[in-house]
């Protein structure tokens, strides 16, 4: 199985015909274990002809109870799945795979400003008019 980026990702096609694709944390002889599975979902767009491509998580976090970050892995059996081989991804592909699984960072919160700050007075702001 050739690395396909830093992460060592794979796409297969499982018994249901479906394209997926995924991190690979192990394998073995009868079994693919992944991390981050998605589907690659191919749709014709009626108006332009064109073909549209999306990825969709195998399984939705948001579906999954517990409060932990612990990443799940789905084991694939290999008599059941066709394995692509030497097959180098498009990069956007690769792209829209990793922003989909990475971490949303929340914004920082700014800094409040105290009487004591710099020797500099805080703005005053009139809530009501008098």
């Amino acid at each position: 199985m050739k690395d396909m980026s830093d992460k060592n990702l794979t796409v297969f096609v499982d018994t249901v015909g479906r394209t997926i694709m995924g991190e690979v944390v192990k394998e073995s002889k009868t079994v693919l274990e992944l991390k981050n599975p998605a589907i690659l979902h191919v749709q014709p767009n009626a108006q332009t002809g064109q073909i549209q491509v999306q990825l969709i998580p195998f399984f939705f976090k948001e579906f999954a109870s517990g409060s932990d970050d612990k990443d799940v892995t789905w084991e694939f059996l290999r008599n059941s799945v066709t394995v692509a081989k030497n097959l180098k991804l498009d990069e956007r592909l690769i792209v829209q795979y990793t922003n989909m699984y990475s971490v949303v960072q929340s914004p920082v919160a700014p800094e409040l400003v105290t009487a004591g700050d710099a020797g500099q007075a805080a703005p005053v702001v009139k809530l009501f008019d008098d």
